[in-house]
């Protein structure tokens, strides 16, 4: 509580300029007896072989019902400390990441009476006289009242979870002898040490950093424009917007560095959509640490994906029994510098953690150990790549996180190339919901607000500057083609343009889209050369492959297509996972149709760097493949199912703002980027533009109204989904309640991962392959691996295997994970 970023984010939250020295001495003294519990007979009797398992969390309610038992622990002579101890009581009681059941003392008085020599009344007297010897200025009389806010004892709960794992590191805080000296000034200056060694507290690694941060410290390209304001903008919420390829990502690590050597705070989260984009900028991230911090006080660079351990570049096995062994066989110093890596809960209190967005949600939401995530957060800058990718759902969660982080004193910094009005007004408003709705501007007004810009609060309104980024300005030509259907078609056209010497970038909304068209390529054409390959494997990109081959997969994609491609014709096909993240340059993109931010997502890979082309590619084209009119989707989303090619449903479901996109390619065949990227946004996601359309389109088909209002329900209802799902703050922490099932799939808990016995099971490229992870969508094949099924039968093919999984027949190859007898 004395590291500065902490007692600075506590006292925001308790309403003050600084935390009294006398609140810290009492939290302490609380947060000694925090394992009281354990003083009940049950629990002191489990050593016996046949001893009944007792707990301690929910077996401490009697403590605090019965006089006797609360005045052995002292606590009578707590209440003077003010009406916030029962808040307190409950906060130290959630170290194990969750809230104690105190419903019923009853059940669990017989374990607080003497019983076969243990005395629970007694051992509550000592623990108590503990606490008095450690902490004496805790009793001393008068003094304020501990804090009524209710933040405060939610951030305290975070606090102890992360102190309760952290003192039970046996390595770390061995038992000692009496000739060592006194214990609690030993465990006193070894809890110092450690949280500089797992970098928790970023004051070691800014010794070395030099007075003043340049932007070389980070990139070694001269600065933009947007890139030195976005260090300098006032915060705490900033909302960068600039085009693909404009240096958003080292804008936000130069923005770090100022903010990290300045003191404000101690660690960064870099949040992406996805694994597989969080994979890909791994290294970047790397880079730039290993650029800004000396060797000798580096602290670890963390990937937090979970059922994948990876820190310093180096990844390491789980072994049973949450064991983890790193291939590099650090010592000890080295293995603590890793200690958040070891465990997915323990991954925001790491000093420098790459991951997925829904990582930084989960300490928002009522699941176990919310509040040890959102706690290590507080004290990182949060930055958000692709913030425009969330659903309803997911930026309802984003907009709690940034108020809960932002109010108490956290920085965030959210990144995009496409964020629209009403996102961006809902986001930076977070902790104004209702001022949020009003403020969003009208569409005329919103597709002229400055781009590439920065935007950010002051005196509760929203400020935009504009600034010049570092992105090519290209005119793109969009070329519409009814081909959807038609893999064939599809893959022809892209090999005709290969063999004119093209890079061609292939994007389709599904895995299964994506694989027909790879699956007609190399049938018709197995030797062609301009294939994408691995290992002389043909092959495509999406998130349904192996960790091991998607770090293959990735790497190939910036070898083939990025900054410094070589010479000749390449087709690469992929899904979203091409949009995010990778420095990919292609020289012509074939895209589905997808809502018009997206598209420009998508547009970013095409013609992104500068330099010499094909003759017949030197101006960048985009062919959108559509069907003719999206009827046959309306048909299926008004009577609640999905529409091909993600066209409605669970991929792109708002139908109305893909045909808005759809009949701006056919007004305007010629996109200026990135000047018209504010105005093509606005005219296809802003909720006045939508809404009219709507009603234009109804005058001939009605079900054009049916799909508005099914999708407005939708997105209602997972807001709703989502408020419910929060954790409310300003609510007392006593009235913490977990409801995990419910959020489970959303939030990728539901997640299982198949794990493959060590050696035999080579993937496609080469490599063997540890584990698989099925998404929680996938319900029944994830529920299956959840239940236990392992991986039998297995049949190793040329390039690949498969293998049966309870009722499940599965192969994983060069098209990735797939159930046979389906495409995808």
């Amino acid at each position: 509580m004395r590291l500065p970023s902490i007692r600075n984010r506590l006292a925001i939250l308790a309403g003050l300029p600084d935390l009294p020295d006398l609140w810290i001495a009492r939290i302490s003294a609380l947060s000694l007896l925090h394992d009281f519990g354990k003083a009940n007979a049950g629990f002191q009797a489990r050593s016996g072989l046949r001893a009944t398992r007792v707990g301690h969390i929910d077996e401490a309610a009697p403590v605090l019902a019965r006089a006797d038992l609360s005045d052995a622990l002292g606590l009578a002579e707590m209440d003077a400390w003010g009406a916030s101890l029962d808040e307190a009581l409950c906060a130290i009681l959630a170290h194990h990441g969750r809230p104690a059941d105190l419903s019923n003392a009853t059940a669990h008085a017989g374990w607080w009476e003497p019983k076969d020599g243990v005395d629970p009344p007694a051992t509550l007297r000592e623990l108590s006289a503990a606490a008095r010897d450690a902490f004496p200025t805790a009793f001393l009389p008068d003094g304020p009242d501990l804090p009524k806010a209710p933040a405060f004892w939610h951030a305290v709960a975070g606090l102890l979870m992360l102190a309760d794992w952290l003192g039970s590191d046996e390595t770390a805080f061995p038992h000692t002898d009496p000739a060592d000296g006194e214990r609690m000034a030993l465990a006193r200056e070894r809890a110092s040490r450690l949280l500089g060694e797992i970098g928790f507290d970023g004051t070691p690694a800014r010794k070395d950093l030099p007075a003043e941060i340049r932007f070389d410290a980070v990139s070694p390209h001269t600065p933009s424009e947007i890139q030195r304001r976005a260090a300098e903008a006032p915060g705490p919420i900033v909302v960068l917007e600039a085009e693909t390829g404009s240096g958003k990502t080292e804008a936000a690590l130069f923005r770090f560095a100022r903010l990290f050597a300045d003191g404000r705070v101690d660690g960064l989260y870099f949040a992406l959509p996805t694994r597989v984009a969080a994979s890909a900028i791994y290294e970047r991230v790397r880079d730039v640490v290993e650029r800004l911090i000396p060797p000798g006080r580096r602290p670890s660079v963390i990937q937090a994906v979970p059922g994948y351990v990876r820190a310093d570049g180096i990844v390491a096995r789980v072994l049973p029994g949450f064991e983890v062994q790193w291939s590099d066989d650090p010592n000890e110093a080295g293995r603590r510098a890793r200690w958040a890596a070891e465990r997915p809960k323990r991954f925001l209190a790491g000093a420098i953690v790459i991951g997925t967005i829904d990582q930084a949600l989960l300490g928002t939401v009522a699941v176990r150990h919310a509040h040890l995530r959102a706690f290590s957060l507080m004290r990182a800058l949060l930055v958000v790549d692709e913030v425009h990718a969330s659903d309803a759902y997911m930026e309802r969660l984003l907009a709690n996180l940034l108020s809960l982080h932002a109010g108490a004193g956290g920085e965030a910094l959210l990144l995009s190339a496409t964020l629209g009005a009403g996102a961006r007004t809902r986001l930076l408003l977070a902790a104004r919901r209702r001022l949020a709705a009003a403020a969003v501007p009208p569409p005329n007004v919103a597709a002229d607000v400055p781009y590439p810009a920065l935007s950010w609060v002051e005196d509760g309104q929203i400020l935009t500057r504009g600034a010049a980024g570092r992105g090519n300005p290209k005119t793109v030509n969009l070329e519409a083609s009814c081909a959807i259907d038609d893999p064939h078609a599809i893959a022809r056209l892209a090999l005709e343009a290969a063999e004119a010497g093209a890079k061609v970038l292939i994007v389709r909304n599904t895995v299964r889209g994506a694989v027909a068209v790879a699956r007609v390529l190399t049938e018709a054409n197995p030797n062609h050369p301009a294939l994408f390959r691995i290992n002389g494997v043909p092959t495509l990109h999406h998130g349904r492959f192996a960790r091991e081959d998607r770090m293959m997969l990735d790497r190939a994609v910036e070898v083939a297509v990025g900054r410094e491609r070589g010479p000749g014709g390449l087709v690469l096909v992929g899904t979203q996972t091409l949009e995010q993240s990778l420095d990919i340059d292609a020289d012509l993109l074939l895209t589905d149709l997808a809502p018009v931010d997206v598209l420009l997502q998508r547009l970013g890979r095409l013609h992104r760097h500068t330099r010499p082309r094909p003759t017949a590619f030197k101006g960048a084209r985009a062919v959108v493949l559509m069907p003719a009119d999206l009827s046959g989707a309306l048909a299926r989303v008004a009577v609640g199912a999905s529409g091909p090619h993600g066209l409605g449903g669970s991929i792109y479901g708002d139908l109305i703002g893909l045909e808005a996109t759809r009949q701006l390619i056919d007004r305007e065949a010629t996109w200026e980027i990135p000047a018209m990227n504010r105005r093509l946004v606005e005219a296809g996601t802003h909720e006045a533009v939508i809404r009219e359309l709507c009603e234009e389109l109804a005058e001939t088909d009605p079900h054009w109204r049916v799909a508005w209002m099914r999708r407005r329900g939708e997105d209602r209802a997972h807001t709703n989904a989502a408020v419910a799902a929060a954790i409310d703050w300003s609510a007392p922490f006593s009235e913490f309640r977990l409801h995990e099932e419910a959020l489970g799939t959303r939030l990728g808990l539901r997640d299982a991962v198949i794990e493959f016995e060590e050696g035999d099971w080579i993937g496609p490229f080469g490599r063997a392959i540890r584990r698989l992870v099925v998404p929680g969508w996938w319900r029944d094949l994830a529920d299956a691996v959840v239940s236990g099924a392992r991986p039998v039968d297995k049949v190793p093919h040329e390039a690949g295997f498969s293998f049966r999984l309870d009722r499940f027949v599965l192969r994983y190859g060069p098209y990735g994970l797939q159930s046979l007898g389906e495409d995808a």
